[in-house]
């Protein structure tokens, strides 16, 4: 067992780390696309790859600062913002475009899913259906949201940049959302009606009990 419990550890941490060193191939294929501040970096991603992969912000300025230490980026100039606030935009190095290429040849990290709406409808029989109910149509709302934010994300991708040649690589990850979005609805109408049934079954299970009491 505590061989168990060290390997689980150990293939945890593995995973932590692995997630941390990834930012910086975020950050180096934004880079590639066109030289970027610390601030376009993070409504690139949010409006690009933001729908199947997130970056702490906090993270986003000290990752450019140790990526131009190791050459993989580099300053390319300086803007000043509406606010007057100085920005520093940073481009892609050649040794920045090498270690991408390799990273992404590499064989994909697995990852350990957490999901809390999973976790609690695991365990929702020690509160009944009704909270486990509206922990389902909260996270279907959400996904309806997603759904049409992404929707328009892919008409404005592949529609506006018909001839760009990374157009296929795109389209490839908004299908992967959009058919991950659809299922997780499908599956949402079926946990729904399940809970449903669940509660009803609940309700003349008691109504039958005071009438036994009578």
């Amino acid at each position: 067992m505590v061989h168990l419990y060290q390997a689980d550890i150990s293939v945890r941490e593995e995973v932590t780390v692995a997630r941390e060193s990834t930012c910086q191939f975020a950050i180096l294929g934004m880079l590639c696309r066109e030289p970027m501040s610390g601030y376009g970096l993070r409504q690139a991603i949010a409006r690009t790859v933001g729908h199947f992969w997130q970056e702490s912000y906090g993270n986003l300025y000290p990752a450019l600062e140790r990526m131009e230490a190791e050459g993989l980026a580099a300053l390319d100039r300086e803007e000043r913002s509406p606010g007057g606030r100085v920005r520093k935009v940073y481009r892609v190095t050649a040794k920045g475009r090498r270690v991408l290429a390799e990273w992404l040849r590499r064989p994909v990290v697995p990852h350990v899913e957490r999901n809390e709406l999973l976790l609690k409808l695991f365990f929702g029989a020690r509160v009944g259906p009704k909270s486990s109910l509206a922990h389902v149509e909260r996270s279907r709302a959400e996904a309806i949201e997603l759904l049409a934010a992404l929707r328009l994300i892919d008409e404005d991708v592949c529609g506006s940049r018909e001839d760009h040649p990374e157009l296929p690589y795109w389209h490839l990850s908004i299908r992967a959302g959009l058919l991950g979005l659809e299922a997780h609805l499908r599956w949402c109408d079926e946990a729904r009606e399940a809970l449903q049934r669940l509660a009803h079954t609940k309700r003349s299970t008691k109504k039958k009990e005071k009438r036994d009491e009578r």
